[in-house]
């Protein structure tokens, strides 16, 4: 009977040991997302979230931002001397090239630590004229 109530426990000591390794270690503290808020503004949206792992809380607030990139490449410079009103020669040049604009999005983002959620989304909205 003692043989058996061994096997017993020791078979349930196996399966309770194998249940608690089947969870990986690295998986045991993922970063969550506490609260989040998406604030509209005029040139873009504020994302505020607070981001829970383990313990340590810290508050992101992403911007995202529409612009446009210009760029310029010349091709062409000429000089030329012209008078002045008082008879004075100066050196008049023109430039010519391509001129392009190209529209980018961009994103800008602060980590702070501790969760400052509700005092972002105050600031977020007044900031949305």
């Amino acid at each position: 009977m003692n043989k058996l109530m061994i096997g017993v426990v020791g078979g349930a000591l196996m399966l309770t040991a194998g249940a608690a390794v089947a969870r990986p270690v690295h998986m045991a503290h993922q970063p969550q997302i506490w609260e989040q808020a998406r604030v509209p503004l005029a040139n873009g949206m504020e994302a505020i979230a607070v981001v829970k792992n383990g313990n340590a809380e810290r508050t992101v607030a992403c911007r995202d931002t529409a612009d446009i990139l210009a760029t310029f490449r010349p091709e062409v410079v000429a000089f030329q001397p012209v008078r002045g009103p008082h008879g004075k020669v100066k050196t008049d040049e023109d430039v010519a090239g391509v001129e392009t604009f190209t529209p980018v999005a961009f994103q800008n983002c602060t980590v702070a630590a501790g969760d400052h959620f509700q005092q972002d989304v105050a600031q977020a909205q007044a900031n949305q004229a």
